[in-house]
């Protein structure tokens, strides 16, 4: 078992899946990047790839629908025509209730979740541009405004006027409630569907079992080593459940060498701090979402305490000082996937990819990261996207290596990335596990959407006791990469 594909989120499903008779049951797996601003995969088990095809395209459309109402990233979308007019006099259920949901989480947090931080975030975004962090008595200015109440809704005629003109975003709360609605389309319009997997951004919703009836196994991202195929923290066994986690590790703001978290505390207007991490299951995905991200604002204690409040929840939190807690019912979701211990290396490299292509694509993009010697020899393949032979074939420089290896989990939950942005590891083992000479490596790149640009780079680096670095330029398929060999101490 190669075990260095334990925990990727670029997963990869052997090709065979798509050769299995009709009338037993395969997993199908479709990818997306770009999608809500960051990317999207998509597990069904189905009695045939167009059953699953069928899926995807009403996932993808329910996902589309809602966003347009209710992403405040969209100038065009409900949400900021309300903005702009301070006055809807239909709005939309949909745009209703989310707005209700905030409410309600803004009142169980004491007013530490809040979709009204948008002018914090400005300030820390200029912060920064500065580097000097806001000032106390700026922030406290910022915090009293939001005290006032934020809008007011008529269930009667469906109006929604606000009452305050303080920026507000829905995306925390919005995603997981438009992959609660994107669940329940495919549920309810498909047929030959046995269960799925829908993973927007490290927030994942299952329903039914894997292949062989087995459950769908779901890795946590350790925020003190997020590559994107680093071991997991642990590893759930799930059904039908949701999960979601929230943490800056993914993203924030440097202001003057130092990061902060993007999640912002609505009482102090600061960044989270305490805790780095926080993974909940719930029921549905909102209040996964609603929760993780409170978690991050509140601490242990009261973190613990809000989800003991919550029927069905449970958490894991991982503190700043890398403590690791969970709420008593969070072990029993647990499986016992973990990977082998490796023997030591001198050699370790990180590498920073941007698979946004030149020009922008909805086709599902196929890709593969390897590590060779500079004679051309395999060493390790890092990550591959895709399951479909036809599209993993146009990989032509990966595919001729023959080394194909199946993932051992279905997802990652993790915190949300930006849209094409995934940073991958390297502990200098080759693909049996065994440790590799300091020297000189070549990294690759590959990556082909279906039916568009094909695009192959790679970068040779010296990696040892030394630091050593290099960048592979943008191709048609992608912005480009940096590899970083890492100094290791003999």
């Amino acid at each position: 078992m190669r075990h260095g594909l334990l925990a990727s989120l670029l997963l990869f499903t052997p090709p065979s899946t798509a050769l299995v008779p009709a009338h037993e049951p395969a997993a199908f797996s479709f990818r997306h990047d770009g999608i809500l601003g960051t990317s999207l995969d998509l597990t069904f088990v189905a009695d045939s790839r167009a059953e699953a095809e069928e899926a995807e395209a009403v996932a993808l459309t329910e996902i589309e629908r809602v966003r347009r109402l209710i992403s405040t990233w969209d100038p065009s979308s409900e949400v900021s025509r309300l903005q702009r007019e301070g006055r809807l006099d239909s709005a939309s259920s949909e745009l209703r209730r989310v707005l209700e949901l905030y409410a309600t989480w803004t009142a169980r947090t004491g007013g530490a979740y809040s979709a009204r931080v948008g002018g914090l975030v400005r300030m820390w975004k200029e912060a920064e541009r500065t580097g000097i962090e806001p000032d106390g008595a700026t922030l406290a200015r910022a915090v009293e405004a939001l005290r006032e109440p934020a809008w007011a809704i008529d269930d009667r005629s469906g109006a929604v006027r606000l009452m305050s003109r303080a920026p507000f975003d829905l995306n925390s709360l919005g995603k997981g409630f438009i992959l609660d609605l994107a669940v329940k389309a495919v549920q309810q319009t498909t047929t030959g569907v046995r269960g799925g997997l829908i993973n927007i951004g490290g927030d994942i919703r299952s329903w039914g079992v894997a292949t062989s009836g087995a459950p769908w196994r779901i890795a946590i991202a350790n925020p003190l080593r997020s590559a994107d195929n680093a071991p997991g923290i642990a590893t759930l066994g799930l059904g039908t459940a949701a999960v979601s986690t929230s943490g800056g590790y993914a993203r924030g703001f440097e202001v003057g060498g130092k990061h902060y978290s993007h999640i912002i505390d609505a009482r102090t207007g600061r960044p989270a701090g305490e805790v780095i991490g926080a993974t909940v299951i719930a029921r549905d995905n909102a209040t996964a979402n609603a929760l993780a991200t409170s978690l991050s604002m509140l601490g242990v204690a009261d973190g613990l305490a809000l989800v003991a409040t919550q029927p069905g929840a449970e958490c894991l939190l991982v503190t700043a000082s890398g403590d690791v807690i969970r709420s008593p019912g969070f072990s029993r979701f647990e499986v016992g996937v973990v990977a082998a211990p490796r023997t030591a290396s001198e050699v370790a490299a990180t590498i920073a990819i941007d698979i946004t292509p030149a020009v922008w694509s909805r086709h599902r993009p196929y890709m593969a990261a390897w590590v060779t010697d500079t004679t051309g020899r395999h060493i390790r393949t890092l990550a591959v996207w895709g399951d479909r032979p036809k599209y993993l074939r146009e990989l032509s420089k990966w595919w001729s290596l023959d080394v194909i290896s199946p993932s051992l989990v279905d997802a990652v939950a993790r915190a949300t990335r930006a849209a094409g942005k995934y940073t991958l590891e390297w502990d200098g083992t080759d693909q049996a596990d065994a440790p590799v000479p300091p020297g000189a490596y070549q990294f690759w790149l590959e990556v082909a959407f279906e039916n568009g640009a094909h695009s192959l780079r790679s970068v040779v680096v010296t990696c040892g006791s030394t630091p050593g670095s290099g960048v592979m330029p943008a191709a048609d398929a992608f912005a480009g990469a940096q590899v970083d060999c890492v100094a290791k101490k003999s």
